[in-house]
């Protein structure tokens, strides 16, 4: 029945009727449901950040050696683990169309973020040189499964939701067994995900329903792959098909909001710590200053304040100065 309820709300692109939809990715919900602010700046105002971080090239390297073992694994080769490592090692230059992009390799980010890549993280304990280690065990044993075995590789999608939203883009894995379908996220996080986030994960719902659409079935399992802490989760609950349309369509319904108010609040918290609009990022450069109502947490000084307090109702030049600390929980 919730396999039916699903199935109501989404259908193929059409070229030429859907031409004029708005296209969402998972990333750009997740953002907008994230902080609004910084949805505005990052897909409406396009102030899109070059900014690059160790962690983000990392995991841009794992994940195309990952799916260069999976390539060969396809077209039935013995995995040539030696070329993967030279990719590893060296790097790779993955031409698209008339875009050319740089993966580098270990021994230029070694180079470029030394004083990072020897720095053990407050999660999993471990420097870069440790992740890698467990990266090798993770390449040596992904995809060995008897029964599983790996169908696609950045699989593309795309589907209308509820005839006025397109959403698309990539699956990094799909496993077939039997006429059973696996999807696998991989992920080169520092921790694995809070237990919350799983009965209702939003990506791995939309990669169901994009599974759906092109083959006609859910899959049967959702695993998230710890490539860096050689780790996995597998999410997705009973019912999680009314909960996913319940959420997506709050979602959407909320951007449709904000869009017609020309108003996106900002959710100061500590991931403003992270967040390339923010002056209190150490690391954000071109756009840190775009953002004024961000969060003062550090991690060494985990404060409840915040640098200007947003006022829904109230113009941006009443919105207090600078400096007030607020006792009121953000996050």
């Amino acid at each position: 029945m919730n396999e039916i309820l699903l199935k109501q709300c989404i259908r193929p692109v059409d070229p030429l009727k859907d031409k004029e939809l708005p296209r969402f990715s998972h990333s750009r919900l997740e953002v907008f449901d994230t902080c609004e602010a910084r949805y505005d700046l990052q897909y409406n105002q396009k102030k899109r950040s070059d900014d690059k971080t160790l962690a983000l090239e990392i995991g841009s390297l794992c994940h195309k050696v990952l799916e260069e073992k999976g390539k060969m694994l396809l077209e039935g080769k013995t995995v040539d683990y030696g070329k993967l490592n030279e990719i590893l090692e060296n790097g790779h230059i993955e031409i698209n169309e008339n875009t050319k992009e740089e993966i580098r390799g270990l021994k230029a980010l070694k180079r470029y973020y030394f004083e990072e890549w020897y720095q053990s993280d407050n999660a999993s304990g471990m420097t870069y040189d440790d992740k890698m280690k467990k990266f090798d065990d993770v390449l040596h044993s992904e995809m060995e499964d008897d029964d599983w075995k790996p169908l696609y590789f950045e699989l593309p999608f795309e589907f209308v939701w509820r005839d006025k939203y397109i959403i698309s883009g990539f699956i990094d894995r799909v496993d077939i067994k039997k006429n059973e379908y696996r999807v696998v996220d991989y992920k080169s996080s520092k921790k694995i995900f809070d237990a919350t986030k799983l009965p209702t994960a939003q990506q791995m719902g939309i990669y169901a329903c994009a599974i759906l659409c092109i083959y006609g079935k859910l899959p049967k399992e959702y695993q998230y792959r710890f490539i860096l802490i050689d780790d996995k989760q597998y999410a997705m609950t009973k019912n999680w098909e009314m909960r996913l349309i319940k959420k997506l369509d709050k979602i959407f319904d909320t951007i449709a909001e904000s869009d017609d108010k020309g108003m996106y609040k900002p959710s100061p918290s500590p991931l403003c710590y992270f967040c390339p609009y923010c002056e209190n990022n150490p690391k954000a450069k071109e756009f840190s200053r775009e953002c004024e109502y961000y969060s003062l947490w550090k991690p060494d000084n985990k404060t409840f304040a915040v640098n200007k307090v947003f006022e829904e109702n109230a113009s941006p030049s009443s919105a207090k100065e600078s400096g007030e600390t607020v006792r009121k929980l953000i996050f």
